[in-house]
């Protein structure tokens, strides 16, 4: 089934050939016959490639001969890449005009050598080429293949969070639910223990998850844990990952012992409800080992175990009978397959279109993971001849193996274009149930190449696009989106076994005391080493010397030595390596992804300056780096700095705005030099997030100005930074600077701490940044009046500290609109040390939606307005007075209540006695307290 890629490995190996820098250089470099015959080559090949793939589902002679071009396709990528990659470092070098680099590379003997050898890997690549073409006996068809476009469909509306409808388990989820809440352990076992099974693909985890989620079921257990199995159940891995579930954090210990005294410290005397989802291991003294474990809860805790297997649904249960997940009926798998087939066909052509598509879902058999894939597989075609063509592929003869699920799921894959294909088979090199980060997918796929663009600047959009396709087809799932664009998915296991069955053994996975078979070319590798014990390498990974990727987590050293052999390295993942990076890190020439994320390292070598194709470098949580290498400006290639978290860094290598491909940048320190100041930011058109420190070094409005902030289409999140010391350095002309500082009317979060000015920027009062979707607002201690934000429409979270001279809250604050702050969720007010008084306007909705309060530190403010929709409430060292603003908030079910001043001993009496619906009640830090009738 690997051959299924075979198509985008010829079609990026035709891009490249035609991309006008390597044309410009094999021209200069007298090889410009050998790329055009090559190139020939491959474009002839081409036009027959995409029809091979179709016929090699029953001929196994078109299958052999597609194996043997693959082969020579990588080899021929190879060579291009290594062709530009050599093209790019020598315009660099020429561009430095340093006298020795030009003589290394601008010499006759080394033209002359390096033209020669170039020649000759073209000529091999060509040769081999031929020879298997002239092969080809069995009469292919050819025709215009475009093999670059792929249509996106647009007709259907709605956010990448938008979950599919669920049909055909409200029965099974009330009978699962019941079990739960009606649940009670006899004397000996604190934890009952239900199970679930059915083939792959039915909706095990869809179920689990409806009923981990019921509202019922969240109020029923104190906590919830939710841990993906599979295949790896060791004791170890699961214990750690259920503390990792509970706490919403990584956890260090790497020793069963700690572990397992941890997990019983977090679980003892709590009723939980546990579910291991996806259990394959049939291991009866592991499992026996995890429940002994488990034991220490609170009666009525509970265990939900989803398996494909019902023999280890039968050795887990305690609670009988297991429960037997069936197939959908005809009448929910065919509602299913309409929500995703079917938009807005005129009548006439739906009815034509039904009675195929039933034929369809026939052959999907009652699984719902098929019928999503094949439903929105259809959605895209039109025409009755396009629905018979999926209804009648030869790929519905395929062997089937576990279930019927797979010549489903291999009809939709093989319907996508050639780039789709890539980047989804490459996410099998993540374990399964790993939660893949949309932009972090978007770089991968980048530095492997198999996102086709005409330019650096389409690239991450082009991303975004294939990564929603794949969504939309039901590739992808459990989409969630957070912290403005912040997006991650899941793969479905049945998913990942199809792309682990198309990469076969390009990609591996190294996991913690279990070997490593290598059969054939290795690309593309996932590391999971947990201990010190685990970093070692069989004899058959030493030999290779294919990879192009190396992911993984390692929390221990490792040695170099393996992956700087690798030479047409592409990606290397050392996230929370203890070890610095070698100088020699300049042999790895065609790294496009280095990832070096909460290491220890303090700086970084020179050399790597030197990886002139490297598009994406991140350094987030090196906590020790203190400075970034001189020479960053001549990596011409790099689009994605990650420096969040870098908190030694002092200052910016000089130049940065000569890298004009940067797309994401964390933060930008000024300096007061030329190369350092805030003007190299002009150029660069940042996306997504970004973070302004050391302001105190813009003198005036015109180099304000200079940042181009206003111009930043896509940047969505600023945080403008003014040292909290040091205010003697602040210039007089603050004011102008941060009016010079204004963004473009695109961004959603705003942030500005430590401004030391007394006006406010008429771009944040007059309603410019309409899109604002959260605000804070820190350390403003000269001004007087808090900024108009109540007319913001879309603004949800808003914080402010620290405005030390504002004494009134009003309509300056809240506007005359007839609602003010008509979105605002959430509200922070601290340390508003002279604030009196806070009040809105009657006849005014005021906050309709605002539903967190917080007021800390704010002794002189007495009391707060009566806003209804408030349901939490949080108060900590504030003026006594203001607690009396409690009875007015009826509607809370959260309450805090923290350090009030001395004068409060007693809460005042009925303070609570209207609050029926409070749930949470915290009262600390009192000498002494009670809440009196």
């Amino acid at each position: 089934m690997a051959n299924l890629l075979l198509s985008a490995l010829v079609s990026i190996a035709v891009r490249n050939l035609n991309a006008a820098a390597l044309k410009e250089f094999g021209f200069a470099w007298g090889l410009g016959a050998e790329l055009d015959n090559l190139k020939s080559t491959m474009s002839a090949i081409r036009t027959v490639v995409k029809y091979a793939e179709e016929k090699q589902w029953s001929n196994d002679v078109i299958k052999d001969w597609l194996g043997k071009l693959k082969d020579v396709a990588w080899d021929a990528d190879n060579v291009l890449d290594e062709f530009a990659t050599e093209a790019l470092m020598r315009k660099v070098e020429r561009e430095k005009g340093a006298a020795s680099q030009v003589s290394r590379f601008s010499s006759l003997p080394n033209i002359i050598n390096f033209r020669m050898k170039m020649a000759s890997k073209f000529v091999n690549v060509r040769d081999r080429l031929d020879a298997i073409s002239r092969e080809r006996s069995f009469h292919l068809g050819e025709g215009d293949i475009n093999m670059e476009a792929f249509d996106v469909e647009k007709r259907q509306t709605g956010s990448l969070v938008n979950e599919s409808k669920i049909y055909g388990r409200d029965e099974e989820k009330e009978k699962i639910i019941e079990v739960l809440l009606t649940n009670v352990s006899d004397d000996q076992d604190n934890l009952a223990i239900y199970a679930v099974w059915g083939m792959g693909g039915l909706g095990k985890t869809t179920l689990a998850q409806l009923v981990y989620n019921d509202a019922r079921v969240e109020r029923h257990f104190e906590l919830r844990i939710w841990v993906c199995v599979s295949f790896d159940f060791q004791i170890r891995r699961l214990v750690r990952a259920i503390i990792e579930s509970i706490d919403g954090s990584s956890c260090s210990l790497s020793e069963l012992d700690p572990l397992q005294k941890q997990l019983q410290e977090k679980l003892r005397g709590r009723k939980f409800l546990l579910v291991l989802d996806d259990v394959r291991n049939e291991g009866q003294k592991e499992w026996d080992h995890l429940k002994d474990t488990l034991m220490c809860g609170a009666k009525g805790s509970m265990l939900i175990v989803t398996t494909r297997i019902e023999k280890i649904a039968l050795m887990m249960a305690t609670v009988l009978p297991i429960h037997h997940i069936g197939c959908l009926s005809d009448d929910d798998s065919w509602s299913l397959f309409k929500g995703c087939a079917f938009g807005l066909e005129r009548a006439e052509e739906r009815l034509e279109l039904e009675s195929i598509g039933k034929e369809i879902v026939k052959k999907c058999g009652g699984v719902p993971l098929a019928i999503n894939a094949l439903g929105s597989l259809v959605c895209s075609k039109r025409t009755k001849s396009e629905w018979l063509i999926v209804k009648e592929s030869p790929i519905w003869n395929l062997q089937e193996s576990e279930n019927s699920i797979l010549p489903a799921l291999m009809l939709s894959y093989h319907h996508l274009s050639p780039h789709l294909r890539q980047c989804f088979a490459y996410c099998c090199v993540f374990p399964k149930d790993h939660e893949l980060e949309m932009d972090k997918l978007i770089q991968l796929w980048m530095a492997n190449g198999f996102i086709p663009s005409k330019g650096p600047s389409e690239l991450y959009d082009f991303g975004v696009d294939i990564f929603n396709e794949l969504v939309r087809r039901s590739f992808f799932q459990d989409v969630k989106e957070e912290n403005l664009g912040y997006i991650t998915c899941k793969m479905h296991d049945l998913m990942h076994d199809l792309a682990q069955s198309i990469m076969r053994h390009e990609c591996i996975a190294v996991e913690s005391s279990k070997d490593v078979k290598v059969e054939g070319r290795i690309f593309h590798i996932f590391y999971d080493m947990i201990s010190s014990q685990d970093i070692s390498f069989n004899e058959d990974l030493h030999k290779v010397r294919s990879l192009r990727s190396c992911l993984g987590r390692f929390r221990y050293p490792v040695s170099w030595s393996f992956f700087l052999k690798q030479k047409y390295l592409r990606v290397l993942d050392f996230t929370s390596v203890e070890q610095e990076v070698p100088s020699s890190i300049d042999n790895l020439k065609h790294l496009r992804y280095l990832d070096m994320s909460e290491s220890t390292i303090k700086v970084l070598p020179k050399s790597t300056t030197c990886l002139v194709i490297l598009q994406t470098l991140k350094l987030d949580k090196c906590r020790s780096l203190c400075e970034l290498p001189k020479g960053m400006k001549h990596m011409k290639s790099l689009m994605y700095l990650g420096i969040t978290g870098c908190d030694s860094l002092t200052r910016m290598p000089e130049g940065m705005g000569q890298l004009t491909c940067l797309q994401s940048l964390s933060f930008f320190i000024v300096g007061n030099k030329n190369g350092y100041q805030v003007s190299e930011l002009k150029g660069l058109n940042l996306r997504n997030k970004l973070t302004i420190k050391e302001l105190d070094n813009v003198k005036n409005s015109e180099e304000a100005k200079s940042a181009n902030l206003i111009g930043k289409k896509i940047l969505h999140s600023l945080s403008l930074d003014w040292p909290s010391d040091n205010i003697s350095h602040i210039s007089d002309h603050v004011e102008d600077v941060l009016d010079g500082l204004q963004p473009h009317s695109n961004l959603k979060k705003l942030s500005i701490n430590n401004y030391h000015g007394s006006k406010i920027p008429t771009w944040i009062q007059d309603s410019v940044l309409r899109d604002l979707v959260e605000i804070s607002l820190d350390c403003w201690e000269r001004c007087e009046h808090l900024p108009l934000l109540g007319k913001l429409p879309l603004l949800k979270v808003l914080k402010i500290t620290g405005w030390h001279a504002v004494k009134y809250i009003g309509n300056e604050f809240h506007g005359d609109s007839a609602i003010s702050f008509p979105s605002l969720k959430e509200f922070r007010l601290h340390k508003m040390h002279d604030l009196e008084e806070w009040r809105t306007m009657n006849g005014r909705e005021n906050f309709p939606c605002l539903s967190t309060l917080e007021i800390i530190e704010c002794p002189k403010l007495v009391g707060i307005p009566i806003i209804p929709s408030i349901t939490g409430l949080t108060m900590r060292r504030n003026n006594a007075m203001l607690i009396r603003s409690v009875m007015n908030l009826t509607s809370l079910s959260s309450l805090l209540i923290d350090g009030m001043d001395d004068e409060l001993t007693v809460l005042p009496d009925g303070l609570l006695q209207n609050h029926k619906m409070l749930k949470k009640l915290k009262i600390f830090n009192f000498a002494q307290s009670q809440v009196t009738d």
